[in-house]
């Protein structure tokens, strides 16, 4: 006969109660089958473990020391399960993570691919969003982790990792004369009409373009503004002006646009990247997820905030 968990509850119920009945009524069970239990557990074992009479019930010397082993086990028992349980919950889990658009060129695409590969049963849920947007579902938990444009502000709840910094380029229309440079100085562009992202999007870059273009001599000529950066370039290829937008949007290959890189940008124009997650969320999903972003991008390796 094997000796399974079911009879260690049975006899520590017993041996702690000492009395066949009030342990029976403890386990939810009746007597008869939790006296033929202990007795099958004293024949597996091949020793007494409770000397019984009329009156009493009393535990053997062989008995208080099992008693203390079968307690042990049980405790292990039990925490084996509640491990397990929490590795499943885990597993299982569900991510929401906000993003602005500039996270899709690489960084993004490339965790998420790392994160199903790692934890394939995790669920993640995407939401674009601006910075500020993000910060408050952040903060009210509505997102578990967010890619985010710096600086931030409040952030005292949230963990905040760089993970990203992405230098400025001209977008222009390929039949723009300027285009056939290899390389271009930011006072060029002064006559051209600009196609914008929208200020709430990225206050501090917006303000850092404009503070660039003054130091140039001019004040950019904002034509039409759009949020996606999809629909930024494709407004540059039909013509309706110039951009400036991050190196990494040359992988959206969008037909009938040259980039080219900016001779005189000055070194803090950038459109930069981090990852934000509230301190206090230890959850096994989350955790590995910002494993990856750090893993996976070198910036990340700078002193988190």
């Amino acid at each position: 006969m094997n000796i399974d968990l079911h009879h260690m509850r049975h006899f520590v119920a017993v041996a702690e109660e000492l009395h066949f009945g009030r342990a029976a009524a403890r386990l939810n069970m009746a007597q008869p089958p939790l006296s033929q239990s202990i007795k099958r557990l004293e024949l597996a074992l091949g020793f007494t473990l409770l000397e019984r009479s009329n009156r009493r019930v009393e535990l053997t010397p062989a008995g208080r020391i099992f008693l203390d082993e079968a307690k042990q086990a049980l405790g292990q028992a039990e925490a084996a399960i509640r491990l397990a349980r929490q590795a499943a919950v885990d597993e299982l889990a569900e991510l929401t993570v906000g993003f602005v658009s500039a996270a899709l060129y690489d960084v993004l695409p490339t965790t998420l691919r790392r994160c199903r590969e790692r934890y394939p049963a995790v669920r993640i849920r995407l939401d674009e969003q601006p910075t500020d947007t993000q910060l408050d579902m952040l903060q009210t938990g509505r997102l578990d982790v967010g890619f985010l444009h710096p600086p931030l502000k409040d952030t005292g709840p949230l963990d905040v990792m760089p993970v990203h910094r992405d230098p400025v380029v001209a977008a222009l229309p390929t039949s723009n004369p300027l285009a056939r440079g290899e390389a271009i100085e930011l006072a060029a562009l002064a006559d051209e009409d600009f196609v914008f992202f929208p200020y709430r999007l990225g206050p501090h870059l917006y303000r850092d373009i404009l503070a660039a273009c003054r130091k140039a001599g001019f004040a950019p000529r904002i034509a039409q503004e759009a949020r996606l950066m999809h629909t930024i370039l494709s407004l540059v290829a039909s013509g309706m002006g110039v951009s400036l937008v991050p190196a990494g949007a040359k992988s959206m290959r969008i037909d009938g646009v040259a980039f080219l890189p900016i001779i005189d940008a000055p070194r803090e124009l950038a459109w930069e990247l981090v990852v934000a997650w509230r301190k206090t969320d230890r959850r096994k999903a989350l955790r590995g997820f910002v494993d990856i972003v750090s893993t996976t991008n070198p910036s990340s390796n700078t002193q988190r905030s």
